[in-house]
């Protein structure tokens, strides 16, 4: 079952978005059983309502505390995945569905790392793979979708008009993928919070970068799956790290005001340059439930926290850092911090490279 997270409407096949609203829906998992068994991501089959079909061993990303602070802060570096990015996980979940469902064809509008994830799943599974992309995403990206021989798309109008393009494949027939328009995508990315329970126990703190909201909201979503299990007895608070230039999650949670659309956003932060966050509601109702707030942040900070993370050995893209950036400026620092590491710096190095993006 499904439900929607605008107007609660509860749907009980899948489903893209909510029938009566148009909103994200989230899965409603009922028989869930905590019994890990295995490595990766799919060690947690048993959380996740969809059977194992497409997997290139992803997930078990390493979890690293950081030196010379003060502090317990710990960094989960989702750059080791397949394609360089959290989204492998959430890649693998809809792409078994795609293929448990007898669909030959897929398609995906990203703002880069989700294409590239996408098209390689569907490199390996053998399926025919079109990907819309906003004609601003980095080189870097855009090579490395047409390194797995996946169709591109650029588009005018920035991520909201290849979402629109990627719809109407859906109306042929063809399987969307998208992060917030598809369920099950989220799924995926919950089992990072499965990981880090068992990697440290429950965080205090979660600091996530933040574009459609969906990452936020999968993390929450996993804990607090958990904590109905009886595995564990709170959530972490979570924390939303978006752009300075776009960021209509934290300005809503903030303004206590509905989600607005942000106009003319540049920002060196291509992966979370979303101007309509499709899991924005459920982000913020995350946010709000666990004690946490959201931050915006700089490019010139973002550019900082590239710099201070490959310090520490990790070499993140400009979003991937964002976390760091936030927990930089957080009101007060309470207990153990993860700080999100979303993306490997080989999908954009210019920033810590000093290129002409960037500076």
């Amino acid at each position: 079952m499904f439900r929607c997270i605008n107007c609660g409407t509860e749907v009980p096949e899948f489903r893209y978005a909510c029938p009566r609203c148009g909103s994200a829906l989230l899965a409603v998992n009922e028989g869930l059983s905590w019994r890990p068994e295995g490595a990766g991501m799919w060690r947690y089959r048993s959380m996740v309502p969809v059977e194992r079909r497409v997997t290139m061993y992803e997930g078990g990303t390493p979890l690293v505390r950081r030196r010379d602070v003060e502090e317990e802060v710990f960094l989960k570096v989702e750059g080791n995945n397949p394609t360089g990015s959290f989204k492998d996980r959430g890649t693998s979940v809809v792409m078994s569905d795609a293929v448990e469902r007898g669909f030959g064809a897929v398609a995906v509008a990203s703002t880069g790392n989700m294409g590239a994830s996408v098209a390689a799943y569907s490199a390996y599974a053998n399926l025919v793979a079109k990907v819309f992309i906003p004609a601003d995403v980095p080189d870097e990206k855009v090579a490395q979708v047409r390194a797995y021989g996946a169709e591109l798309v650029r588009v005018d109008g920035g991520f909201k008009e290849a979402v629109r393009r990627m719809r109407e494949e859906g109306e042929r027939g063809v399987y969307l993928a998208t992060t917030g328009l598809n369920p099950l995508f989220i799924e995926g990315l919950k089992t990072i919070a499965f990981e880090l329970f068992e990697q440290m126990g429950v965080p205090d703190t979660v600091i996530v970068p933040t574009g459609t909201g969906g990452l936020l909201t999968a993390i929450h979503k996993g804990f607090e799956e958990l904590r109905g299990l009886g595995i564990i007895d709170r959530a972490p608070r979570m924390v939303a790290a978006q752009a300075a230039a776009a960021a209509p999650i934290v300005e809503a949670w903030r303004d206590r005001a509905p989600l607005r659309e942000p106009k003319d956003a540049e920002s060196i932060a291509s992966a979370i340059l979303v101007k309509e966050p499709y899991n924005g509601l459920s982000a913020i109702s995350a946010m709000d439930s666990s004690g946490g707030l959201g931050v915006t942040v700089t490019d010139d900070e973002l550019i900082d926290a590239v710099r201070e993370l490959g310090k520490e050995g990790i070499f993140a893209e400009p979003s991937a850092a964002a976390s760091l950036a936030a927990y930089r400026k957080l009101p007060s620092h309470r207990g153990r911090t993860v700080l999100m590491v979303t993306g490997s710096g080989l999908k954009d190095p210019t920033a810590a490279l000093g290129g002409g993006r960037c500076m």
